[in-house]
């Protein structure tokens, strides 16, 4: 579903250059640091300074790291264009909600914009937010969540734009009390779990039960199984991006490939509609016959990836580096965790 540890560690033998890349703590809740990684360019800062590329990982919202948040080409791609990576981590999964997932989210926007200066001479202004999957379901809700609103948002496979939808939360069954018992044993916050998990790791084996009968909704809102269905589709619709569309929408690329078996096309085609029906500049590319991590593959990279960078390149353009258009080298994050 989220497989990218092996992509990472391919990119690794392929490295054309090293990075420059240094992590930072960005907040601490208890004794848990919550960290970002920040990668510059190897160009001069433009007048204004660098434009930022912001990502949320993938993972369900119960795994990954910040080291897991795009390909290698994807990283190298935006680098080559002149703009400044910063990938972040967040607490996952059971041990927190959403809201709270998306708290550490607004905070590590607001460190970016406010601290980040200190250190690398980036625009605050200029921000793109990228992510898969829930990474991609994250940068949906950055378009109405967060303040100022970013200058373009990136979505490949968003895990959800719409958390109303039965394929997310079947409203119409009870929770199993066993689920909150489950869930319950996971109280301790984290921020790394990598992927791809141990296909008997307790934590997975729950995620996995819960997605597949549809109660992820359930899980992201709350551990209470006799929550009224009612209360837990209020919360759903807070962060659902469908029901949160202006005509002040950040503008939008959407990619989902037809044939994803892990969230439905529907859910990147329900978000299109409502940008189309509030005049934001969009696209939505369904991909034909890809799956849940298509970018992961070359052969979709000049069709289907890249015309995503060249959307959002033109809401940055004015203070960034004009792209030349070179390819871009194969590249990891790997060099932060000493590989």
């Amino acid at each position: 579903m989220f497989k990218k540890c092996l992509l990472f560690l391919v990119c690794a033998v392929y490295m054309a250059s090293a990075l420059n890349c240094t992590t930072y703590t960005y907040k601490q809740v208890s004794d848990l640091k919550i960290q970002l990684a920040v990668c510059t360019p190897d160009i001069p800062a433009p007048d204004g300074g660098y434009p930022v590329f912001f990502v949320a990982h993938g993972g369900g919202y119960v795994e990954g790291s910040y080291q897991t948040g795009m390909t290698g080409q994807e990283l190298a791609e935006a680098l080559n264009r002149g703009w400044v990576v910063v990938s972040i981590d967040y607490r996952l999964l059971p041990s927190v909600s959403l809201e709270e997932i998306f708290s550490d989210v607004q905070d590590a926007y607001t460190w970016v914009r406010t601290q980040l200066t200190r250190f690398t001479p980036i625009n605050p202004d200029l921000i793109i937010v990228f992510g898969q999957s829930a990474g991609g379901g994250i940068a949906v809700l950055a378009g109405y969540k967060l303040s100022p609103r970013p200058k373009a948002i990136l979505a490949f496979y968003a895990g959800f734009t719409n958390w109303t939808d039965p394929f997310a939360y079947d409203a119409t069954t009870p929770v199993p009390a066993a689920y909150a018992a489950a869930a319950n044993k996971f109280s301790v916050p984290v921020v790394t779990e990598y992927i791809p998990p141990s296909p008997t790791d307790p934590k997975w084996v729950f995620w996995t039960t819960v997605f597949a009968s549809h109660k992820l909704g359930w899980l992201v809102t709350t551990h209470d199984p006799n929550l009224p269905s009612d209360q837990i589709l209020a919360k759903l619709r807070e962060f659902s991006a469908v029901e949160h569309v202006d005509q002040n929408y950040p503008p939008t690329y959407l990619a989902h490939g037809l044939a994803d078996i892990v969230v439905p096309y529907t859910q990147s085609v329900q978000l299109a509609d409502k940008l189309k029906a509030n005049n934001v500049d969009y696209v939505v590319d369904l991909v034909p016959n890809a799956n849940h991590g298509f970018d992961a593959d070359p052969t979709n990279w000049q069709q289907h990836v890249l015309p995503a960078f060249e959307f959002a390149q033109k809401y940055v353009s004015k203070s960034s580096k004009k792209f030349l258009g070179k390819p871009a080298p194969l590249a990891s994050f790997l060099k932060l965790i000493g590989l």
